[in-house]
């Protein structure tokens, strides 16, 4: 009987073997494929995260390029405001300069009319005096002899000229 507990245990060892194999055999076909495939699916998901980085390089060297771009064209575009300006400030100082010049010879031109007309005025205030006082020096000392000699001598010289 012992031989046959010896045997019936080796059967149940060698039972047990053959079931722990298949069912090895079938674990390890399906851990392993499930590995692969967790292993495939992590190397698909490195290749797409390497694909975005070098996406996302390019996309920064494009901005980072593009920034330079605007910097480069923001600077131009400042200096072309710097020399616009500095031409305007020049050209407003010409011309204000030019505006005092055109008043200053204005103001002198019309003092200068103003001085003529008070001279003019002047003259004939002088000239209206002096015929009225004339006038009075003759009437006061003038005969009828001496006026009428004095009116010969005013046609003559009024001859002489024609």
């Amino acid at each position: 009987m012992q031989q046959g507990i010896v045997l019936e245990s080796v059967w149940v060892a060698v039972g047990f073997i053959v079931f722990v194999a298949l069912v090895w055999r079938k674990v390890s076909a399906a851990l392993g494929g499930m590995l692969d495939e967790r292993s495939k699916k992590i190397s698909s998901d490195l290749k797409e995260a390497a694909t975005l980085r070098a996406e996302a390089l390019q996309e920064l060297q494009t901005y980072q390029r593009l920034h330079r771009e605007a910097a480069a064209e923001a600077k131009t575009i400042l200096q072309s405001a710097e020399t616009t300006a500095q031409r305007i400030r020049e050209t407003a100082e010409k011309n204000s300069i030019a505006a005092i010049k055109r008043r200053e010879q204005q103001a002198s031109a019309k003092i200068k009319a103003a001085e003529a007309a008070m001279v003019t005025e002047l003259r004939e205030h002088a000239a209206a005096l002096t015929i009225a006082t004339a006038t009075e020096i003759i009437v006061s000392k003038l005969d009828e002899k001496a006026g009428l000699e004095l009116v010969d001598n005013a046609v003559l010289e009024i001859e002489k000229l024609h």
